[in-house]
């Protein structure tokens, strides 16, 4: 009985998994799926035959097959934002290096009257004209006395008081009364504080040691001619004021001011203000930065709120960086489909760096346009607030000329539970309460609710993934984060 040509047959009609061995597909069947195969077969058709479409009445006979979409029209990211997203994060830290590296500092010095000069950056530094202090003078309400050694001087008539000097010398053995910031007499040897004066008649006395040149400031011991009293890359404040109007300086050199545009995209943005549907909301970060760079003295341009559409987009970075020192733009910095800064950045000009190791602000970036720089902060305005603190105003900083400081940061102890993963860097709104740092807010990062109650944020660095109460924590106030 020739049962062979039956069994061989039954044999290749029976799924992979029961026969126990691996036939080779049919020649024009590689490279193909198994399931492409399987699905061919039950259909009695060949696997490489396109589907087509179900003729519809007067549809032209060239329309039935299925048209093939292009690649460039789909919506997702463009390739070069697909390998910027694919990029490693970067820190805070590596993103604030890269800014003192790469972004060069316009040039250029203005003269200003020092009246007007709060919160302006020195171009160049202020050396001293003249000694300060410009004479020996007293540093208390007392007695000045030419010789020490006995305990005892004579008192003459008189006095000296700021702007009233003695007019005679003091003879060894003599006193004569003096207020503070008086011209001490010539002949001078030290100065007896009041508290410490013993008068009978006039008879000055004193108990203890008085060292000579005790409570007398010497001329020049602050500051000589020709030393600097301030140094260039310095941001004015009403104390230097005051310093330079001590100097006599009438006007310094300065950096210009720094001219900054703000752009805001997003279909449903609207302006503070205006009347919104439910699905729309307000574009509460531009106020909200043009406080932050008004504090930094520059000079703010409003840009429209731009559509979420790429061309719009490009043409306003372009008009904008053509005649600013800096741009702003808030949203459209993830990796989405209307997420289209990175790659108009990446495709017209450089991308510096783009997504931090951040939470709330890992969509953000840095880059370049017709050699101008653009900063891309988030959409949502409490990941704006944190990003703007930790590299917004840093490099706002450092393009007016100002010399590069970090921010303040104080270990407290934790008053609160917090877990995370590790790689992120993690700012919480937080209060210092009864000596201990407390959060005050739940998902910050969508809303400034909690701007009414934060004192600074809590800083859990990179590594760290959990906090429990009592463990130190970082902290920045807001002094000196949104200052």
């Amino acid at each position: 009985m020739d049962a062979g040509p039956a069994a061989g047959q039954t044999l290749a009609g029976r799924c992979r998994h029961r026969r126990g061995v691996q036939a080779r597909p049919d020649p024009q069947d590689r490279g193909l799926s198994r399931r492409c195969r399987q699905a061919a077969a039950a259909a009695g058709r060949s696997p490489y035959r396109r589907r087509r479409r179900a003729p519809c009445p007067g549809r032209h006979p060239c329309a039935l097959a299925e048209p093939r979409r292009s690649r460039r029209h789909r919506r997702f990211p463009d390739r070069g934002a697909l390998r910027l997203s694919r990029q490693p994060l970067l820190t805070v830290d590596a993103a604030l290096a890269l800014i003192g590296a790469r972004i060069a500092v316009p040039a250029g010095c203005e003269t200003v009257p020092v009246a007007g000069a709060a919160g302006r950056v020195l171009a160049r530094p202020v050396l001293a004209s003249e000694a300060l202090p410009a004479a020996d003078n007293s540093a208390v309400d007392g007695y000045a006395l030419h010789g020490t050694g006995d305990n005892a001087c004579r008192l003459v008539p008189g006095r000296a008081a700021a702007g009233h000097p003695f007019p005679h010398a003091l003879a060894a053995g003599e006193a004569v009364r003096i207020l503070t910031g008086a011209v001490v007499p010539d002949g001078t040897s030290a100065v007896l504080m009041q508290e410490q004066a013993l008068i009978e008649g006039d008879i000055l006395r004193w108990q203890g040691d008085l060292r000579p040149g005790a409570n007398i400031r010497r001329k020049g011991e602050v500051l000589r001619p020709g030393e600097a009293a301030l140094p260039a890359e310095l941001r004015l404040t009403p104390v230097h004021l005051g310093l330079l109007a001590d100097l006599g300086v009438t006007e310094v050199g300065v950096r210009p001011r720094l001219r900054v545009a703000l752009l805001s995209s997003g279909d449903e943005l609207r302006p503070a203000g205006a009347p919104k549907a439910a699905h729309q909301v307000t574009d509460s970060n531009r106020p909200m930065l043009r406080g932050f760079l008004a504090d930094l003295g520059c000079e703010v341009k409003d840009g429209p709120i731009l559509p979420d559409d790429r061309a719009a987009i490009a043409q306003a970075l372009r008009e904008a960086a053509a005649s600013a020192d800096l741009v702003i733009t808030t949203a459209g910095m993830s990796v989405g489909e209307e997420d289209h800064i990175p790659a108009i950045l990446h495709g017209e000009g450089e991308m510096i760096f783009h997504r931090l190791a951040l939470k709330p602000g890992r969509p953000m970036g840095l880059g370049l346009l017709g050699g101008t720089p653009v900063l891309g902060l988030p959409g949502n305005p409490g990941a704006v607030a944190v990003t703007f603190a930790l590299i917004g105003q840093m490099l706002v900083r450092h393009l007016a000329g100002e010399a590069p400081r970090p921010l303040p940061r104080y270990t407290v102890p934790a008053g609160f539970a917090y877990e995370k993963p590790a790689g992120d860097r993690a700012l919480l709104p937080a209060r210092l309460n009864g000596g201990k740092l407390e959060r005050v807010a739940r998902n910050a990062a969508g809303n400034l609710a909690w701007g009414g109650d934060a004192e600074g944020f809590a800083d859990i660095a990179e590594a760290t993934t959990s906090i429990a109460p009592g463990d130190p924590v970082g902290f920045i106030p807001f002094a000196g984060a949104l200052r």
